[in-house]
């Protein structure tokens, strides 16, 4: 009972600084720009950076520590500033990426006895999660950010929990038993249907019915049925991706040998526990939203 009570409030908790601050965002994006939705990726950002180092310290893989803070500190102001200033925000996270890269690289090139996985590890941390998840800064500035995070954060709840309830009431054969074995295919199925039904809702939310006219949503095109296509087929990759995205977190706790990457939410792991399949589901509606707006 104190297990439930603990995890309930946790989800509430991050239920309201999330919506917390995408109400923040709508009614101050007319003066503040995308700030308040960008510092609720950032500050996301930063703890899964944190959770990941540490998860890699416990497997005695030891990252270099400086590179990280230079990209944790310069990538969000560099892309602010140059998106703002110039229109380059994508520019910006390159140069923030490749100095902290750089910066890593010269000083395994100086280290006596740092092994090859430490410069990896690093490199990799960089990556994933905080590039991956920065994509979220260029969408914010480029489209609609209230839309685009809502449709990112509900895409993967609706694909997760369709895939618990339908794998745990069908069963049947595992979808990927060495590395979680609670998975089944079933499930898999089950996540694709929740994640199309997402796709749906947000096709009516913002788009058919326009609930919130102001937010700044553009229509993916002139006719409902041909955008109702679209965020079909945005659904159904986002199944695949969401999932993908998850196994893949999997997979890399359990070659750390770590249940979870942290535990700052009770009962919920940590923040890099929680956007796993967010983070994945970034980068589709960045190339997919690019994509549709440019046709």
């Amino acid at each position: 009972m104190k297990t439930f009570f603990i995890r309930t409030f946790t989800a509430v908790f991050l239920i309201a600084y999330v919506v917390g601050m995408l109400v923040l965002e709508y009614f101050f994006n007319s003066v503040c720009g995308s700030i308040f939705s960008d510092l609720l990726i950032l500050s996301f950002g930063l703890l899964a950076l944190y959770e990941v180092y540490k998860s890699f310290t416990k497997a005695e893989i030891y990252m270099f520590r400086l590179p990280l803070f230079v990209l944790g500190v310069t990538l969000y102001p560099v892309f602010f500033l140059l998106e703002y200033f110039c229109g380059l925000g994508l520019i910006g996270l390159f140069i923030s990426f490749i100095f902290s890269a750089a910066l890593a690289i010269g000083m395994f090139a100086f280290s006596t006895d740092r092994p090859l996985s430490d410069l990896t590890s690093t490199i990799f941390a960089m990556v994933y999660p905080f590039i991956m998840l920065a994509s979220a800064y260029v969408i914010s500035s480029k489209f609609c950010a209230i839309f685009a995070i809502v449709f990112a954060v509900f895409m993967p709840v609706f694909c997760d929990s369709f895939a618990y309830w339908i794998g745990s009431t069908v069963k049947g054969p595992k979808l990927c038993p060495k590395i979680s074995p609670k998975k089944t295919i079933s499930g898999a199925i089950g996540g694709l249907i929740g994640a199309m039904l997402a796709a749906v809702g947000m096709f009516l939310f913002f788009e058919y019915f326009n609930v919130l006219p102001k937010v700044g949503y553009v229509p993916f095109t002139d006719t409902p049925w041909k955008s109702a296509l679209i965020y079909l087929a945005i659904g159904i990759l986002g199944g695949v991706v969401s999932q993908v995205g998850d196994i893949a977190a999997s997979k890399i706790k359990r070659c750390l040998g770590v249940k979870d990457y942290g535990n700052i939410f009770p009962g919920h792991g940590g923040a890099m526990d929680r956007i796993d399949s967010i983070m994945y589901t970034l980068v589709l509606l960045l190339i997919a939203f690019t994509i549709i707006y440019a046709v």
